[in-house]
């Protein structure tokens, strides 16, 4: 590791043209893959391809592909190739959300007329085109939408850009946080050039034993669901998209544990969470272990009473108070953990850190040329950045038809007080599966507290749809900006970079894709129709559960404040308990990660548990020398390993498409 920032001069006509081809690349990549059924283009992509760790295809590829010319490429190039590859696959992200789709295809269904002289909006005739397929784009009617969907990403982006660097020296040169997501992409780094990142061979041993594990992971995975005569080796078929099976009616535990709905048997997110802290670790399964004993009390206290024949995915989705095990009474888990936990751990660590938010304030006002010359600007710059692109971000919302006050809570809370706390849970955890369900409107019933009465019209579809998505994965617009930029600045860290270099590639690479992603996306869809559109097929009024209809099913007002209330105070505890006593063996992180949705929809604990047990034995038996010669680049190698197999796999994907028997 180097504490020394190279300036290099960046070779920023290879890097745009690369950017644009390769955002080009993922979106054809993803939709000529969606006909395969099953949501097999969110396994393999060059987007994200682990849900519940945010693992991408392009920063791990890049830099592997870049091997043959090893000897010319330096750690910065290196950097920059990995920087570029976040950008870009954080931007397809995982199921790639396509809002220009999205919020055209509906006027086909617009009973209410919701959409009608929307100006970013196609024709109905325009959308009706392209549903058929066939066509050339019509620009005139669709670039207005792309334009829109373009200008909201990236306003959020340098928003939640602006964060980061604001919080950069705190994160990575105090706290020091590891971002197990760059330590492995690093692990890679320094696999194609060993001399300049510090490599040592007795490394490459344990690198290539996990290279070939993934392969002999991914490759029957991705033929067994390409294939149907391909034997399923390992039983993929019956897993859902982030590698999760949800228990059967009937399984025999499921219908004698009320709680228990499934398991993961994701080996990317083992490999990942064997970086993670064991106490976290341990934490995760701890706390899940303790709500399925709350969640058996309740049962026999009256709650739950059909859940026991159930599916293990209608134990988790179901609003039904009889069913639902994770949504419903008496405990109602998404809101105590992350609508008051993301918003209490984002409060709590900006307030232990309060004497250097204000340092980074008198920066501002008064500079510090020594200081500030290792960060990728003036923090004066970053707090203008910071404010245009707030600004920025809540314009591009009221134009989608969108209150400002409505627009302001999004910012704060899907986006900020949301990410915020994610980026410390992915930086700490491996972690970064944040979602949607029931818990991201809680701060939308300021404005609308009886949905029962709310109106029916655009700005309440809309404020509750971003609500919603911009909370419910980082790449679908709102998150993208704290993950990218913090692993990017982590990875400068690591080789010795230009912290100013490694943004201003990030930024660029991120204004080129998302456009080209976006409208590539339009043109495939105009190309081929129906084949391969995967989202939209809907009412603007009943999207995406925002209707004021699916409103109102959900808990009252007092309902969410109160359990938003006891979610945040009971973080706050482990946070100050954490902080004062080191003894202490409970962590904020680890609840919030199990009695979050995103962690009981994607049955974590079984996997935070697995790697709890390989790396307790490991580190007893070989302490810290064996787990950091042979885990951590075993890891690295897995990690890259698994995004060459998908670049196979996309491959073969693709060519199904045009040779489907």
């Amino acid at each position: 590791m180097s504490s020394e920032k190279v300036e290099e001069k960046i070779p920023w006509v290879f890097l745009i043209v690369l950017s644009a081809f390769l955002s080009f690349l993922a979106a054809v990549s993803f939709r000529l893959l969606a006909p395969l059924g099953g949501q097999w283009q969110c396994g393999y992509s060059f987007g994200i391809i682990s849900r519940v760790t945010c693992v991408a295809v392009y920063p791990y590829l890049l830099p592997m592909l870049a091997y043959p010319l090893r000897r010319k490429m330096t750690p910065s190039m290196l950097t920059y190739l990995y920087t570029a590859g976040l950008a870009i696959s954080f931007t397809l992200g995982f199921g790639f959300m396509d809002y220009c789709i999205l919020f055209s295809r509906p006027r086909l269904y617009d009973d209410l007329g919701l959409l009608e002289g929307v100006w970013w909006v196609p024709s109905v005739d325009a959308v009706a085109a392209m549903v058929k397929g066939g066509v050339a784009t019509d620009w005139a009617q669709w670039g207005s939408i792309t334009f829109v969907m373009s200008l909201l990403y990236i306003s959020f982006w340098f928003f939640t850009s602006s964060v980061v660097l604001i919080f950069r020296r705190s994160w990575i040169d105090i706290d020091m946080i590891p971002f197990p997501l760059a330590i492995t992409g690093y692990e890679v780094l320094k696999a194609v050039q060993t001399e300049s990142l510090e490599g040592k061979r007795k490394r490459r041993t344990p690198f290539l034993i996990g290279f070939l594990l993934a392969f002999m992971f991914m490759v029957p995975v991705f033929m067994a669901r390409t294939f149907p005569w391909f034997p399923d080796v390992y039983a993929w078929r019956i897993t859902c998209p982030s590698n999760a099976v949800h228990a059967q009616e009937g399984d025999i535990i499921g219908s004698t544990i009320v709680w228990y709905s499934g398991y993961s048997k994701d080996p990317i997110a083992a490999a990942i969470f064997l970086l993670a802290p064991v106490g976290i670790s341990f934490n995760v399964w701890f706390w899940s272990l303790l709500i399925l004993v709350l969640e058996q009390v309740a049962y026999f206290m009256g709650y739950h009473t059909g859940a026991l024949g159930q599916s293990g995915w209608v134990k988790l989705c179901c609003p039904d108070e009889v069913a639902g095990v994770a949504t419903t009474a008496p405990f109602y888990w998404p809101i105590f953990s992350m609508a008051g936990g993301f918003l209490a751990l984002t409060v709590m660590y900006i307030f232990q850190r309060r004497s250097y938010v204000v340092e980074t304030l008198r920066l501002a006002l008064h500079g510090n040329p020594e200081l500030e010359k290792r960060e990728a600007m003036s923090y004066r710059s970053m707090y203008i950045m910071l404010t245009v692109s707030a600004i920025a971000s809540i314009v591009s919302l009221m134009i989608l038809g969108i209150n400002f006050l409505s627009a302001l809570i999004i910012l704060l809370t899907s986006c900020f007080t949301t990410w915020f706390a994610m980026t410390l849970i992915l930086g700490t955890s491996g972690f970064g599966a944040s979602d949607n369900r029931m818990w991201a409107v809680t701060f939308m019933r300021i404005l609308w507290p009886d949905p029962s009465v709310a109106p029916t019209n655009l700005d309440y579809v809309m404020s509750h749809l971003w609500a919603q998505n911009g909370a419910n994965v980082a790449t679908y617009g709102f998150g993208n900006g704290f993950f990218t930029m913090a692993l990017a600045l982590k990875m400068s860290s690591l080789t010795g970079t230009s912290n100013r270099n490694t943004f201003l590639v990030a930024a660029i690479c991120m204004v080129i894709a998302v456009p080209i992603l976006f409208a590539t996306s339009v043109w495939l869809a105009n190309l081929y129709g129906s084949r391969v559109l995967t989202w939209g097929a809907c009412s603007i009024q009943t999207m995406c559960e925002s209707s004021p209809e699916a409103q109102a099913a959900r808990p009252s007002t007092l309902t969410y404040a109160s359990y938003t209330a006891a979610g945040f105070l009971w973080t706050v505890l482990l946070s100050v308990l954490r902080a004062r006593f080191i003894w202490f063996p409970f962590d904020p992180v680890g609840f919030i990660i199990a009695a979050s949705f995103s962690g009981m929809w994607n049955h974590v604990w079984s996997v935070f548990l697995t790697a709890w047990i390989i790396k307790t034995i490991v580190l007893k038996i070989g302490g810290s020398p064996l787990y950091e010669n042979y885990i951590v680049p075993g890891v690295g190698g897995f990690i890259g390993g698994v995004a060459l197999a998908s670049m196979i796999g996309i491959i073969t994907g693709i060519a199904r498409f045009y040779i489907p028997f």
